[in-house]
């Protein structure tokens, strides 16, 4: 199986080469190939990948259950939120969400946002 690497990632492996003395030349050569905005990461399962990174928790949590806050998620509030996750199961609060007349769609966090925001937990 070939070895992929982001644009990046060859750079600093070229890079890293370099700076402890060794030849990089065909790397550079692969490097100069892609041009500035190919990526040469290839399909894999249907999806293409790219060099974003991948959103934090914090705006995983914010983009999908912000609008239950008024003032969106603090740090302190995804602190508490996974604190929740870790120590809840799945089902706790699934059956939290049913007896309270929330929806129980969600992840474990999403679930919890639901509880908080309704000042159950």
């Amino acid at each position: 199986m070939p070895l992929r690497l982001s644009r990046n990632q060859l750079l600093e492996l070229t890079e890293s080469i370099e700076a402890g003395g060794g030849d990089a030349t065909e790397l550079r050569r692969e490097l100069e190939a892609l041009g500035p905005d190919q990526n040469p990461r290839t399909h894999r399962h249907g999806s293409r990948f790219n060099d974003e990174e991948e959103p934090t928790t914090a705006e995983r949590l914010n983009n999908r259950v912000g609008n239950l806050f008024t003032n969106g998620l603090s740090d302190d509030l995804v602190a508490r939120l996974v604190d929740l996750d870790r120590n809840h199961s799945l089902e706790e609060l699934r059956v939290l969400c049913v007896e309270a007349g929330l929806s129980a769609g969600g992840d474990k966090k999403e679930l919890a946002a639901k509880l908080v925001a309704k000042g159950i937990l």
